[in-house]
């Protein structure tokens, strides 16, 4: 007579069991993390609110507070300095790459994982390079050869904060990027109209500013209207999006969505390499024409951070020389995305300048095989 009640008992457990494994991507405790994520320890340079804009550098203290110096001195910085905070890691030593030959790459997915160490907004690595080769930026992801003035700094900023096009020649124009422009009149102020902008028949708003020579730190004030307002647009995100994940905690009690793609320029496509659940701080992507959204499971839309996965800025300046020595690249490279977590998400929609291009699916991101 026990057999029937032994029976209904094991076919409970195995009900539960499932029922767990199914449900353990929505509850998203760290056990589930498919990624087994490390992180490193956090040093704080300077902080100011939750809701700033958060600056992470691999580099020794010393490197960190000479760079954060630097940009707290540039201006529109200099006037917002309470909307940006300032960490650094000392103890990981990124595996940057020669890309192309000619300038220093760090972005990688061990990078994007270990910087969520921190608040990581924008990912600053320095280290020490011969003086020819350039420093790179790509989607939030800064690498900096400090043998290069320390404007470099601030021009590969402008690419990655402002979506800021090239102000030398030639380079590509950035979909959405405003710096460079079919005409004059298209500068509502300006320090000057200077011909030659990323293309000749382009026009620039400052005769030399930081984004077309090392040799100047000013980005004019064109461009700086255009950064004062992005700023105002991302601390307001950054707010929103540390409400979601839950600002309160520490980055080791946080997990997010990281998604792995490769765009298809050709296609106008994106292709999911991998989607892992990792542990961390989120932060934004960068700046850029492709946006994210997340959809929930009643359709409704919360709104995610803008990035830019089609091109790689190298930039770099010799000593004799007085224009900036770069070239922009199609990107060749895979780009990730983190996400924050959020239980009833079913779907991540990319899209590029307003057209849906892709199409993710959340709900299988962590999900455990059932052996039975």
């Amino acid at each position: 007579m026990l057999v029937i009640p032994i029976i209904i008992l094991v076919a409970i457990i195995i009900i539960s069991i499932i029922s767990v494994i199914l449900l353990n991507k929505g509850s998203l405790s760290p056990s589930a993390s498919s990624g087994n994520s490390i992180l490193e320890t956090c040093n704080t340079l300077k902080y100011n609110s939750e809701s700033a804009v958060n600056l992470v550098f691999f580099s020794p203290k010393e490197q960190a507070q000479e760079y954060t110096d630097f940009f707290l001195q540039t201006s529109p910085f200099n006037q917002n300095q309470d909307a940006f905070n300032f960490y650094y890691i000392d103890d990981y030593q990124p595996e940057c790459e020669l890309y192309k030959g000619i300038a220093i790459l760090c972005y990688s997915k061990s990078l994007i994982k270990i910087a969520s160490s921190c608040p990581n907004d924008y990912v600053i690595v320095l280290q020490n390079k011969p003086g020819n080769i350039r420093s790179s930026a790509y989607m939030n992801v800064l690498s900096i050869n400090t043998a290069l003035p320390l404007t470099v700094l601030t021009h590969e900023f402008g690419h990655t904060f402002a979506n800021f096009a090239e102000e030398y020649t030639p380079a590509s124009i950035p979909r959405g990027s405003k710096n460079c422009q079919s005409g004059c009149d298209k500068f509502d102020i300006k320090d000057s109209c200077s011909q030659g902008c990323s293309k000749t028949d382009y026009y620039r708003s400052i005769e030399a500013g930081v984004m077309r020579t090392l040799s100047s730190n000013e980005y004019g004030i064109f461009n700086q209207q255009i950064i004062t307002e992005k700023l105002n647009k991302e601390t307001k995100m950054a707010t929103a999006g540390k409400a979601i994940s839950e600002i309160n905690t520490g980055c080791q009690d946080k997990n997010y969505y990281l998604i792995e793609g490769l765009y298809n320029q050709a296609e106008n496509s994106i292709n999911t390499i991998d989607k892992t659940i990792e542990t961390g701080c989120i932060g934004m992507g960068g700046s850029g024409s492709f946006t994210y959204n997340l959809i929930l499971n009643d359709n409704s839309v919360i709104p995610g951070s803008e990035f830019n996965p089609e091109f790689i800025f190298t930039d770099g300046q010799l000593e004799e020389e007085t224009i900036i020595n770069g070239e922009t690249f199609q990107s060749d490279k895979p780009f990730l995305l983190k996400i924050p977590v959020i239980s009833n998400a079913k779907t991540l929609e990319i899209k590029k300048d307003a057209e849906k291009i892709a199409e993710i699916n959340l709900n299988d991101i962590g999900a455990r095989p059932c052996l039975i």
